[in-house]
C-alpha cells in the first residue's frame, strides 16, 4: 500500500467517526423533536440541537477531514490540541443549554 493511501485512509477513518458521532446527535435531536410534539413542549430545543448537528456535520467533518490529511502527509501526528477539546465544549455546553430549557418547560407544567 502506498504512502498516500494511508494518509487517505486515516484521515477517511477519522471523518467516518465524526460522522457517526454526528448521526447520533441527529438521532437525539429527532428523538426530541417527537418526543416535544408528544408531550406538547416547545420544539426549539429540539431543532437547535438537531440544526447544530447538522452544521457540524458540514463543516467540522470536512475541515477535521482536511486538517488530518494534511498532518499526516506532512509525517506529523494528527492529534489537535483545540480542536476535539473545542468541538466536546461545544456540544457538551449545547446538550446542556438545551436539557436546562427543558427542565424550565417541564417545570412550568
Amino acid at each position: 500500500m502506498s504512502e498516500n493511501a494511508d494518509v487517505t485512509a486515516v484521515a477517511e477513518r477519522t471523518a467516518l467517526a465524526w460522522q457517526r458521532t454526528t448521526i447520533g446527535v441527529l438521532a437525539i435531536g429527532a428523538l426530541l423533536v417527537r418526543w416535544s410534539v408528544v408531550e406538547r413542549f416547545p420544539l426549539w430545543p429540539a431543532i437547535v440541537l438537531t440544526t447544530a448537528a447538522a452544521l457540524a456535520s458540514l463543516v467540522l467533518v470536512r475541515r477535521r477531514y482536511q486538517r488530518v490529511r494534511a498532518t499526516v502527509s506532512a509525517g506529523q501526528t494528527p492529534l489537535s490540541r483545540y480542536f476535539v477539546p473545542g468541538a466536546t465544549v461545544v456540544m457538551l455546553l449545547l446538550v446542556a443549554g438545551v436539557g436546562a430549557a427543558m427542565l424550565v418547560e417541564y417545570s412550568r407544567l
